[in-house]
C-alpha cells in the first residue's frame, strides 16, 4: 500500500527496486521504533537456507564448529553499529550497490561506502578471517 500511496514521489533516475527498498526500510524502522527490535537467531535452519550443508550426526565436532562459527558471526553482526549493519545487510542480502544503499538510506555515497567498509572490516576481525 505504501508504494501505491508514494507513487507520485518516485524519481525515474533511481532504480525502482531502490525506491521500494527505501519504502520497506522506512516501514521497518517505524516498526522497530514502535515495538522494539527483535533479533532473529541464526540456527541450523538459517544455515541450510544459506546453502551451508548440515553437519552429519556422526561428526559432532563439525556440528559444534559450525554452531560456534554461526554464533561468532551473529554476535559480530549484532555488535555492529546500526548503520553499518544496515549497509552490510543491504549489500549482502539485497545485493545492492553502494549507490543504491546510499539512495535507500538517504546517505551520501561516501557515507554508505564507509559504513560498508567498516562493517566488513569489523566482521572479518571478529570472526578471525584476515
Amino acid at each position: 500500500m505504501r508504494a501505491i500511496e508514494a507513487r507520485g514521489r518516485y524519481e525515474v533516475q533511481a532504480k525502482f527496486t531502490t525506491w521500494l527498498y527505501t519504502i520497506a526500510r522506512n516501514r521497518l524502522v517505524d516498526h522497530w521504533r514502535k515495538g522494539g527490535l527483535t533479533l532473529v537467531s541464526l540456527d541450523e535452519a538459517a544455515a541450510a537456507d544459506a546453502g551451508v550443508p548440515a553437519a552429519a550426526d556422526d561428526e559432532p565436532h563439525r556440528q559444534l564448529e559450525a554452531k560456534q562459527s554461526l554464533a561468532r558471526f551473529r554476535r559480530a553482526l549484532e555488535a555492529l553499529p546500526a548503520l553499518q549493519r544496515e549497509a552490510f545487510l543491504l549489500h549482502e542480502e539485497a545485493g545492492m550497490s553502494v549507490a543504491e544503499i546510499a539512495r535507500a538510506t538517504g546517505a551520501t555515497e561516501d557515507a554508505a561506502k564507509s559504513r560498508l567498509r567498516y562493517a566488513l572490516s569489523k566482521l572479518k576481525e571478529a570472526i578471525g578471517d584476515d
